[in-house]
């Protein structure tokens, strides 16, 4: 069996990768913030004359703390997978594309801990960055 029939058939390339998983969870990701986007809209609307006590009650509902933190999480998650296409479409060279993956998925890693960090501070009613480290 030759090159060419191992990676064509019938005239068309075959996948060398698992490309339907990854699209499947783009569209999976997609379809779940659609709902929380717009519950995000809706808070941000009702927040909107709160004022600071309001922000802080707010964020003490851990239904809130919950559904914020999940946006969060699957908004990164997109964007991770967003990014990873984006790179193996336009970076060819292995060595440049797997160190920009690596970066993007580390960023990505570095922004949810963070975040998750800083809503559960919020959620417990701590103020967001411990003493001496505001301004």
């Amino acid at each position: 069996m030759s090159l060419r029939t191992k990676t064509y058939r019938n005239g068309v390339k075959v996948s060398e990768r698992h490309g339907a998983g990854e699209w499947l969870q783009e569209r999976i990701s997609s379809l779940i913030l659609i709902p929380l986007t717009l519950w995000g809209l809706w808070s941000g609307w009702t927040l909107s004359g709160a004022g600071y006590d309001g922000a802080l009650e707010w964020f003490r509902s851990p239904v809130n703390a919950v559904l914020l933190a999940l946006t969060l999480l699957i908004s990164l998650w997109h964007m991770n997978m967003g990014a990873k296409v984006i790179i193996d479409d336009y970076i060819h060279r292995p060595v440049s594309r797997n160190t920009l993956v690596g970066g993007i998925g580390l960023l990505c890693l570095v922004l949810a801990a963070a975040g998750v960090f800083f809503i559960v501070r919020l959620a417990l009613g701590s103020a967001p960055l411990p003493a001496g480290f505001g301004a």
